[in-house]
């Protein structure tokens, strides 16, 4: 049984995210939420896109999106799916400001793929790139540690997902006084928060 990585298994498993998640509108509130909040604002990178199906649903409701992901297949799908929407293949622990700034970094389940030792570098990547008094969007894990769903075999290969779990105060620890909590708000279910913060000048 070979083993695999994260990158790996979002290239391997890309048509499967894009044949259920283009259909699943469960994160609609979440983005409805996010709209409300940015008001006539628009411009927002949707970090860790996947396939674009959320970054279509955010063009959908009059936002400016671009999709980022660190996975190839993902990214070549949502190009194809989507002419009107520009997508880039980055890890978003690089530096990306050559993408300009945005109203609003959205992360849904993204940054739960890195770990403890590079959220500090995550948080200041993400400030670089928002605009002064830019929103931080994110949906992440309740629960807290390396989670068991890490760990996935398809076709004999095994996949390590890195999939971490944070408390909200760790992950404020590692904003470094970056960003200002705004509100949290019910989730889908009770394994994911969703958080909205504002980036402090």
């Amino acid at each position: 049984m070979s083993k695999k990585g994260i990158v790996d298994y979002y290239n391997d498993t890309a048509n499967e995210w894009t044949d259920e998640w283009y259909k699943d509108s469960t994160m609609l509130p979440f983005l409805n939420e996010c709209k409300s909040i940015l008001g006539d604002k628009e411009n927002v990178l949707d970090l860790g896109c996947n396939s674009g199906y959320e970054t279509r649903r955010m063009k959908d409701l009059g936002l400016n999106p671009i999709g980022l992901d660190f996975s190839e297949k993902c990214i070549e799908i949502a190009k194809e799916k989507n002419h009107d929407i520009k997508f880039v293949c980055d890890n978003m622990l690089n530096d990306l400001t050559y993408l300009g700034k945005f109203d609003a970094v959205i992360s849904i389940a993204s940054i739960i793929h890195i770990n403890e030792d590079n959220l500090e570098l995550c948080f200041k990547r993400i400030y670089e790139i928002l605009n002064d008094n830019g929103y931080l969007f994110m949906v992440v894990r309740a629960e807290t540690g390396k989670l068991d769903t890490s760990y996935k075999t398809i076709n004999n290969n095994e996949y390590d997902r890195e999939v971490y779990g944070y408390s909200k105060e760790l992950l404020e620890s590692k904003m470094n006084n970056k960003f200002t909590f705004i509100k949290e708000t019910k989730a889908h279910d009770d394994h994911w928060k969703y958080y909205f913060y504002q980036k402090k000048h």
